[in-house]
């Protein structure tokens, strides 16, 4: 199946660098922009369905997409943003001062026992609720499909480290803008090929990004 991984456009709060996890955040005008930019630059493709995490900045980007094709959006609660816990609404310079150690070390989240202390949800438990939402998107469609799914960052980082073997401990490394699109060739056994990682040069030809 070819899977197409979409980041939800831009919300104020990822212009002010404020933690948004599970706040659910809409769209700014820039992010309704660039949503519409990742719809008109997906309507040529073949797109057989949408799906999309339940959080509104992920659900109206999926939108976007799916109406050219005249497709639903399928909500799916497994592919949603990472619970950041007591991260949640802060800011860069906040979380320097309140939590140094984790800062400064973003692995903490690599660490069962480190997420448990803030109160957040560990790499691992969003790999696996990410791995049964792609089940079931296989299931729902057949080997020859090509399926959309527009998330956040976390759990898309994690879908394509997983798929294409690079260790979890990499993922503060690499990154996925605003309405970024990775794709890939999946397996049923989640690993896939990469075609693309990141495609935003739709949107800075727009002035977007």
């Amino acid at each position: 199946m070819r899977l197409i991984l979409v980041r939800h456009g831009q919300t104020e709060w990822n212009q002010l660098g404020r933690i948004q996890g599970r706040t659910d955040i809409p769209l700014n005008d820039t992010g309704i922009m660039q949503a519409r930019a990742a719809g008109e630059w997906l309507s040529q493709r073949r797109i057989d369905a949408v799906y999309s995490s339940p959080m509104q900045r992920a659900f109206d980007t999926a939108t976007e997409i799916a109406r050219p094709h005249g497709l639903p959006v399928i909500s799916l609660d497994d592919i949603i943003e990472i619970d950041f816990g007591l991260w949640e609404k802060k800011t860069a310079d906040e979380l320097k001062k309140l939590y140094p150690e984790y800062w400064n070390d973003w692995s903490w989240h690599l660490d069962e026992e480190k997420s448990a202390n803030m109160q957040a949800e560990s790499a691992y438990t969003i790999l696996n609720r990410v791995k049964r939402a792609l089940n079931s998107i296989f299931e729902e469609n057949t080997a020859g499909s090509t399926a959309v799914v527009v998330s956040h960052t976390m759990p898309i980082k994690l879908i394509m480290a997983n798929a294409i073997g690079l260790p979890l401990k990499s993922l503060q490394s690499i990154k996925v803008g605003n309405c970024g699109i990775c794709e890939l060739d999946m397996n049923t056994d989640m690993s896939g090929s990469l075609i693309t990682w990141n495609e935003s040069g739709y949107l800075a030809r727009k002035g977007l990004i």
